[in-house]
C-alpha cells in the first residue's frame, strides 16, 4: 500500500515511517513538503501522488498554546484535518486520523469507550474532537484513532524529562492530578499497522493497557534506569491557561475485538522504550 504520512517529522510520525515502511511505499511528508492549511495545494499535492492511505499525525500539540491561540489550534487540527479529508475523498483513498483522551473532560470513574460523549474542557480537546467529527463526515473510509499521552524517540520526550529533572535537580517533582494511559509510539505504530489491514473504518481508542499519575510514571522510569533520586509530589499543580481532565483512561476493547491484538501494559512500553533506544 502507497501511505502518506503527514507529520513525518514528528515523535509518532517519525515511528510510523519506520514500523509501516516494512511493509508499505511510505511519503513521508511534513511542514516542508505539505502545509496542511492550504487546502488548495493541500488537494493538488495529494491528487499528484494518490497514496492509498492519507495517515494524518500532523497537530498542533501544545495543549497551553492552544489555549491562547485557539484559531491555530482549530486551523491544524480541525480544518487541515478537513483538508485531508477532501483530499482522501477526492482521490477515493483511506484516512486515518490521530485523535486524543483529552476529548473527554475527565470526570466520569469508569474507563472512557467509544460511545462515551465527548465533553472536552479546553481548545486542544475541542479543535481535535472537530477534526475527528470533519473527517468522519467527509470521508466514509476514515479510521479515528484515539490514543493518550505519546512518549517515545524524540527530543524532551516525557521520559527525556524525567531523567533531566534527576540530572540537573537531583529529584523530580510531578504532580498526581491526572491519571492516564501513557503509549509508547512503537507500540502504537504497530497497531496502527495492524488496523489498517482491516478494512474496518470507525473510530478505535488505542493505547497501553492502565493508567497513572505523572509522579508514578516518574518513579517507574526512575526504577527502570537504577537511580535513586526521589520523586517529590508537587502539592499544587502550577497555574496553566488550559484545565487537564483528571481521568481519562480508555476502554480499547474494540480495539482487540476487531484485529485480535491489544497493546501491552503501559509499563512494558517503558520498559521496550529502554530497550529500544539502546539499540540505537
Amino acid at each position: 500500500m502507497k501511505i502518506a504520512i503527514i507529520g513525518a517529522k514528528g515523535m509518532l510520525g517519525r515511528e510510523l515511517c519506520r514500523v509501516l515502511g516494512h511493509h508499505h511505499e511510505i511519503l513521508a511528508w511534513d511542514i516542508d513538503e505539505i502545509d496542511i492549511t492550504d487546502r488548495p495545494r493541500t488537494l493538488e499535492l495529494l491528487g499528484d501522488a494518490h497514496p492509498e492511505l492519507i495517515l494524518n499525525s500532523a497537530a498542533f500539540v501544545d495543549v497551553e498554546r492552544c489555549e491562547t491561540e485557539p484559531d491555530r489550534a482549530w486551523q491544524i487540527n480541525a480544518v487541515g484535518a478537513q483538508n485531508l479529508a477532501l483530499a482522501a475523498q477526492n482521490i477515493g483513498s483511506e484516512l486515518l486520523y490521530i485523535s486524543t483522551d483529552y476529548v473527554f473532560d475527565g470526570n466520569s470513574e469508569l474507563d472512557y469507550d467509544e460511545v462515551a460523549l465527548p465533553t472536552p474542557i479546553n481548545q486542544y480537546g475541542r479543535s481535535k474532537l472537530a477534526g475527528e467529527r470533519l473527517c468522519s463526515h467527509i470521508c466514509p473510509r476514515t479510521y479515528v484513532v484515539r490514543t493518550a499521552w505519546l512518549f517515545g524517540h524524540a527530543p524532551n520526550n516525557y521520559v527525556e524529562r524525567v531523567l533531566k529533572a534527576a540530572d540537573n535537580e537531583g529529584m523530580v517533582r510531578m504532580p498526581v492530578d491526572q491519571i492516564e494511559s501513557p503509549t509508547y509510539t512503537g507500540h502504537l505504530a504497530e497497531a496502527i499497522q495492524n488496523l489498517i489491514g482491516t478494512g474496518a473504518y470507525g473510530l478505535y481508542n488505542i493505547t497501553s493497557i492502565g493508567g497513572c499519575t505523572r509522579a508514578a510514571f516518574a518513579q517507574f522510569v526512575l526504577k527502570c534506569t537504577e537511580r535513586s533520586e526521589p520523586v517529590e509530589i508537587m502539592d499544587v499543580t502550577p497555574k496553566r491557561a488550559a484545565a487537564r481532565p483528571k481521568r481519562t483512561v480508555l476502554d480499547c476493547r474494540l480495539y482487540h475485538l476487531v484485529t485480535g491484538q491489544s497493546l501491552p501494559h503501559w509499563q512494558q512500553g517503558v520498559q521496550d522504550y529502554f530497550v529500544q533506544m539502546n539499540q540505537g
